[in-house]
Parts: C-alpha cells; structure tokens; sequence
C-alpha cells in the first residue's frame, strides 16, 4: 500500500477545516486535507443563509460569543482584501411584542460588553422608514450583519492552501486510524484505491458525522464525543423584486434563529430556515411546508400572501444542544478531553460557524498548533 508522511492532517473539507488548513499550511507546507466528498463544502457549509452574524445572541463567556465578534470583524476583511462578494445589508430582529423589549436590551448590553456591534432599538416609525413592507411595532437594527459569497470565500481558502504547499485530496474517505510511535497511521480509500497517510497531528472538522469518530480508532478510546441531532432546515425562494433592503428576523427560538428573510448575492430574497429534527442525513423537501411558511413569514410580511414562494434548498446542521439544555456552544477537544495526544476534535460547529471560521482557525492555531 502507497503511503504519504505529512506534519498535519486536517479532516473535513467544509469551511472550517479549510480555513484550519489555510492557517497551519501558512506555516507547515506539509499539511494534507482530505474531504470525502466530491466537492468541498459540500454539505453544512454550502447549505445554509450566508450571513455574518454579528454574535449579540450568545453568552459572553461562550465561544460562540467571543469568536462571532472577531470573525465578524475578520471575514469582512478577508473578502474585501480579495474583492469576494460581501455585503453590509444590516440586520432587523423585528418584534410585535412589548415584553421582548427586555430581550433586546439584553443583547444591546452583550454587544456592548464584547466591543461589538452597535445595536439600536427602533419603533414602528423609524422601521417604516427603512422597510416599508414591514409590519411590526419593535425591530433592534444590527449595523455589522451582512452576507458574503461562501462559495468564493471557500474557493480562496483553497487557492491558499495549495499556494502554501498544502495538498487537498476530495473522494477520500478516512477508514481506520491507528497509532504507533506516537503517529497517527490513517487508512483512507481514494477513488477505490487504498493509501496510508501518516501523520504527527490530527484535526477532525467532520461535522454532521463527528459522532461515528471514535469507531475510526483501533484500540483507542476516544472520549468526549455527544451525539449530534441533525437539524434540517429548508429554504424557500421568492419570486420577483425583493421588498427588502435588509435582513429580516424574527425573535429566535430555543433551537434556532427563526425562518428569517434572507439576501442572496444575486439581490434575490429566501427564507429559512425552519427547524426539522431527522434521523438520518438527506437533502429531500418534507411534506406540507408551504403553508408553514407563509404563516410564519405573514407575522412580519402579511404581502407574502400576495406572492409566490417555492422550494430552494435544504441544510443540516450538526447540533448537540440535547432537549433540556437552553445553550449548546462549540466544543474543541484536545487530549485533556479525549485522552489522546496529538489529536484535535470540533463538535457542535454549526451556526454561526460560518462567521466564526477565520477566528476560529486563529484560535486552534495559537492555542493548540503553535503552543
């Protein structure tokens, strides 16, 4: 069996292991991603809204919190040093009731306390002025959300990587890990054929099937992993001229941000996502759909009922937040954790996992990579 030696080996070529991969290759040539895909980013990270958020939802003391408001910051420098599409469009979280006033105050002082976004509480006058169409008595208006190009943003995360010396390998599919002398010795299969990689340090970004890695090892235990309820979330697309300049959310709910109305690059409108507990992991529309979403949508837009709406598109998210927890952050395993040396985990990287990537690639590089 062929076999590769490589410093670093990152797994999972979704956003995040790209942009993990970008940062370690800028200093360690011999990095090797592989994605058992055929493209990259082609689940979570190309299924989703393209937001980027601005992290006034989560604890302060959450990583979440922490990494949203750095990788706010950096991912719109990132795209505008490279001339990738962003845009700041701004952000309502639109409310009827009184008693989310609270709510809203909480989330001004959390932006507040991290140095982040401006938010600003405004009425039914001052939202009429901005968005017509609107009809709520209460918005609080994010100036730092916006929407990027993901894919193009992921495309320059790969040029990166290659352009550092790292290599990439898509339709490749780890099978079994061992380990001996202190190396990791990963079986994978590449369009059918066998190979070994060897590696000093492993990174998992494995999303939606972080939880099956510890089936992965031969005589190891890896501690640490939860189970992950995926999350199914579907889009639809609204035909014609969008009515919106910005984004339109609603009050988030326990397991999610709402079916909100979204930008895309090309000035069109969708909405989404809802959220859809599922067994398995499919892309398929469920049943019955349409009317939820136009009574949802009416609560904030009752012109909806005067336009057409139709299936775009569906994401799963990789959650662990189990049925009685009010908060699930991002979980990164190291050997204190685990118990095995050498070998990183993330879990729970889902919204706003996007935003958070580039922060998060600095933050696994200087606390973990380069210690």
């Amino acid at each position: 069996m062929n076999s590769v030696d490589c410093e670093f080996l990152v797994i999972g070529g979704g956003v995040i292991g790209l942009s993990i991969a970008r940062k370690i290759s800028s200093t360690s040539p011999k990095t090797i991603l592989i994605e058992k895909n055929s493209f990259l980013g082609e689940e979570s990270s190309s299924r989703n809204s393209g937001v980027i958020h601005a992290g006034f939802y989560y604890p302060l003391d959450s990583l979440k919190s922490k990494l949203c408001n750095l990788g706010n910051k950096l991912l719109y420098k990132y795209c505008k040093d490279r001339n990738i599409f962003c845009k700041n469009t701004k952000k309502l979280l639109v409310t009827k009731n009184s008693e989310d006033l609270e709510l809203f105050d909480r989330y001004k002082k959390n932006a507040e306390s991290v140095g982040g976004d401006k938010l600003r509480i405004l009425e039914k006058s001052e939202i009429k002025q901005i968005e017509p169409e609107i009809e709520t008595n209460y918005a609080l208006l994010s100036p730092e959300s916006g929407i990027f190009d993901v894919h193009s943003y992921m495309n320059s995360l790969e040029k990166e990587i290659l352009d550092n010396g790292g290599l990439i390998s898509v339709n490749t599919e780890l099978k079994s890990v061992e380990i001996k002398n202190n190396q990791f010795f990963c079986a994978v299969n590449t369009k059918g054929e066998d190979f070994l990689l060897k590696a000093k340090k492993i990174i998992f970004c494995v999303g939606l099937q972080t939880e099956h890695i510890g089936q992965l090892f031969l005589d190891e235990t890896v501690k640490g992993l939860k189970k992950h309820r995926y999350t199914k979330g579907h889009y639809f697309k609204l035909s014609g001229p969008s009515p919106f300049k910005h984004l339109i959310y609603p009050i988030p709910s326990k397991f999610g941000l709402g079916i909100h109305s979204g930008l895309d690059i090309d000035g069109s409108t969708r909405f989404g996502p809802d959220t859809f507990f599922v067994e398995d992991v499919n892309y398929k529309f469920e049943r019955n759909l349409h009317e939820k979403f136009i009574l949802s949508i009416a609560e904030y837009w009752p012109n909806i009922k005067n336009r057409n709406i139709s299936e775009d598109y569906v994401g799963i998210r990789p959650k662990i937040q189990t049925e009685n927890q009010l908060f699930a952050d991002f979980e990164i395993l190291s050997e204190e954790l685990h118990g095995i040396e050498n070998l990183l985990i993330l879990q729970g990287i889902e919204s706003p996992g996007l935003t958070c990537s580039l922060a998060l690639s600095e933050l696994i590089f200087n606390s973990f990579i380069n210690k």
